[in-house]
């Protein structure tokens, strides 16, 4: 009767999985003096067991340099990441999984701004975005090397103006575009920069929530919205933002207590 019940409710929404809120792990990490504390619904992913890091000194430029990591413009130490699958209520075939909802919790510092200054954050973190989008190794860039080498091999001569008027043409199809502008978004009196990032002709994109910590160093929540059949988007997509925000609102950062245990690796 249970099954037959769950199985009513899949059709009825469209999707299994996703974020189960009734598996919920409390997530404890030490930043310097301050504590963090946040729930995530445990993955419906097999995967082996990992260590998880509890201590972060995230104002050390060393430890960061030390333990840092890149992809793409995003330069970040991490700290932890769940991951759910959206998936048809009876799978028949393999690979016919709607989509993946995924968390990741990380630190990033910078030199270049006083992150306390959210307002300086924001274009911080467009601009940044913009500079790798638009540099040597961006998309963008590579979009204009392809265009400018097949229309050198055109028989008709183009014009430098027809040129660069046929790239800017192909990269506001197929390219990168600039960032929306950061608004801000309040969760448990924290104040998070916000700014989500497209992909282009795709339903698929990242949002990230950034909370400062020091002059130099902030906190990242990264959520991948990545969709692999777009046709079935809509049936798991507000479900996906629901989540999202109650993750969100799960979060709490707090003086470190004075009489607080030393914090044990987690398994």
């Amino acid at each position: 009767m249970i099954n037959l019940l769950s199985l009513s409710k899949a059709y009825w929404h469209g999707f299994v999985g996703g974020p189960d809120f009734n598996r919920n792990i409390q997530h404890r990490f030490i930043l310097e003096n301050k504590q963090l504390t946040m729930d995530l619904p445990d993955s419906n992913v097999v995967a082996e067991p990992s260590t998880l890091v509890v201590n972060f000194p995230h104002t050390s430029s060393d430890w960061f340099t030390q333990h840092a990591e890149i992809y793409q413009q995003h330069y970040f130490v991490h700290i932890i990441t769940e991951l759910w699958m959206y998936m048809p209520p009876i799978s028949i075939a393999p690979s016919s999984e709607y989509g993946m909802l995924s968390c990741q919790l990380r630190i990033k510092q910078t030199n270049e701004i006083n992150v306390l200054d959210k307002a300086e954050l924001a274009l911080y973190l467009a601009q940044n975005c913009d500079d790798y989008n638009n540099g040597p190794d961006g998309p963008n860039t590579k979009i204009r090397q392809r265009m400018e080498k097949q229309l050198s091999r055109n028989e008709i001569p183009w014009t430098p103006e027809e040129i660069e008027e046929k790239i800017t043409a192909i990269i506001e199809l197929k390219g990168e575009a600039p960032l929306a502008p950061a608004i801000i978004k309040n969760f448990n009196q924290l104040t998070w920069v916000f700014y989500q990032e497209p992909e282009n002709n795709s339903y698929s994109h990242q949002d990230y929530y950034c909370l400062p910590l020091s002059e130099h160093s902030f906190l990242e929540v990264k959520f991948n919205h990545r969709v692999d059949l777009s046709h079935k988007h809509k049936k798991w997509a507000k479900a996906a933002l629901e989540a999202q925000e109650r993750i969100m609102a799960s979060i709490y950062l707090d003086d470190l207590p004075l009489t607080q245990e030393p914090l044990i690796e987690q398994n």
